[in-house]
């Protein structure tokens, strides 16, 4: 597993959204049954690249829709997009909590949902060998209710609790290598607290008839999610029951440090799921050092495409096909490798005193903005992981002497440094260039094979720091291949 301040960099092949990405297609294989539960069955349409070399890598697509509604087709952009580029796309159909009678007397809530989204994937793997699949390399990408049960999928595997039984082959490896999530809940109990105004919620979470309420089967008058957050000490049934549910059912309560890597996108200005609840989840992979890339996009709400999808798919490129154009960026040193406390009384942005290293991270990849007119040597530099309103430095290559001062802050990296950039942090990231600024190259006039250095480091704003004092901070090397 990479450390928390590691950064994957990753080429961007041309635009994502183009006209034959945005048009539908058709399934190679419509409405495999990969199980039967109760009466009915369970079906996956899956999508085979044309001309693509077997076996193929797979991602495993889990659609949205407050795990109540929702179909397998038609199959988003990005799918497309990973299938033009040589992915076979498996899309899946799982059970929802509306669907009472056709499953009954099976049970249509949680952990339902993630135990057919397991069966599905040990039976690609099973029927890998048909279908030309690549049983090492899979990945799945899941929107809302779906990226929460993409996240899960990622966190849970080898967890016996949610592995369940559902289609058999229980031979098979229900692991995914990587996994994308776009906007996907994690703690049910906290939706509602989880809330910034703005952008406010459009959803009740805690109402017995919110989505998170139907999922635990907890959704007639007088229940639901806040009746189980006002009960969870209460050792009187159902509520330990209830209280097991809602844990399990969080990505985060699986997080260790053998998880795939994940990419995780979220608007700052969803109403539907508040982005909060993507914070924890990346809080938590830091923490256990599992490699992972935190997109919180200014302003989008609950839906995601476009930039954020070329990102998503040079992630998945780079974990399932390896890297495109430059060499995966090695981390020089942490400002603090300990785990006490960071200086001046900081805290990372879960609110815990979890240390430096847990505090920053520094990202690098090509053609930040996602459009094909960005130069191809131009990189962005990503610090996510931060208090919001925190100030950050970005410093690139041009080198002075390792250790000294620069500022109240001190270099890691061995080498000139001069300043890039300062941003304020808002929700918990800071990027240069951000979106809408001209590109800048920070090659720095480095050619092929050079390695040169980057360090983002950032002061906390009153009261956690006082003048004169500020964070230590990570740096990455990066080497720049033809």
């Amino acid at each position: 597993m990479q450390l928390p301040h590691l950064a994957s960099l990753t080429l961007i092949a041309g635009a994502l959204m183009t006209s034959a990405a945005q048009a539908q297609v058709t399934p190679t294989h419509a409405d495999l049954v990969y199980a039967t539960v109760g009466p009915a069955p369970l079906e996956l349409d899956l999508y085979l690249p044309a001309g693509a070399p077997a076996p193929r890598p797979t991602l495993v697509f889990i659609h949205g829709g407050g795990w109540s509604g929702g179909d397998k087709a038609p199959i988003p952009a990005l799918c497309v997009a990973a299938l033009n580029q040589g992915f076979a796309v498996a899309s899946v159909n799982y059970r929802l909590t509306s669907q009472a009678a056709l499953f009954a007397p099976e049970s249509v809530t949680f952990p339902a949902q993630i135990h057919d989204v397991k069966g599905a994937v040990r039976w690609l793997r099973a029927n890998a060998a048909t279908f030309g699949l690549d049983p090492t390399r899979f990945a799945s990408f899941g929107t809302s209710a779906g990226g929460h049960l993409s996240a899960l999928l990622a966190t849970s595997g080898g967890s016996a609790e949610l592995e369940g039984a559902v289609g058999g082959n229980l031979g098979f490896s229900s692991r995914v290598q990587a996994a994308l999530d776009y906007f996907g809940p994690t703690d049910l109990i906290q939706m509602n607290l989880d809330t910034l105004t703005p952008p406010g919620s459009t959803i009740d979470h805690d109402a017995p008839s919110s989505p998170e309420s139907r999922l635990l089967g907890w959704s007639l008058p007088g229940q639901g999610m806040g009746d189980i957050r006002a009960n969870l000490t209460n050792p009187t049934p159902p509520y330990p029951a209830l209280v097991q549910l809602a844990t399990w059912a969080n990505p985060v309560s699986w997080v260790d440090a053998g998880d795939p890597p994940v990419f995780i996108g979220h608007g700052t200005s969803d109403t539907s799921v508040p982005v909060r609840q993507s914070t924890r989840l990346s809080a938590a992979l830091f923490g256990a050092g599992v490699e992972h890339d935190f997109r919180a996009i200014p302003l989008a709400g609950h839906g995601l495409g476009g930039a954020i999808d070329v990102q998503a798919l040079a992630f998945l490129r780079a974990k399932l096909l390896g890297p495109d154009r430059l060499s995966v960026g090695t981390p020089l040193c942490a400002g603090d490798t300990s785990l006490d406390a960071c200086p001046c009384g900081n805290t990372s942005f879960d609110g815990a005193q979890t240390g430096c290293v847990h505090s920053l991270f520094v990202g690098a990849n090509l053609n930040a903005v996602g459009s094909a007119s960005v130069a191809a040597d131009s990189v962005e530099l990503r610090a996510d992981s931060m208090p919001n309103g925190s100030v950050l430095f970005f410093q690139g290559p041009q080198l002075v002497t390792s250790g000294v001062a620069l500022d109240d802050g001190l270099r890691c990296v061995g080498g000139p440094l001069t300043r890039l950039a300062t941003k304020i942090n808002v929700q918990g990231f800071a990027s240069y260039p951000a979106v809408g600024e001209a590109s800048v190259s920070v090659r720095g006039g480095a050619v092929a094979g050079q390695t040169v250095h980057y360090q983002a480091w950032y002061r906390d704003p009153a009261p956690h720091c006082t003048s004169g004092t500020a964070n230590l901070t990570n740096a990455l090397s990066i080497t720049w291949t033809p």
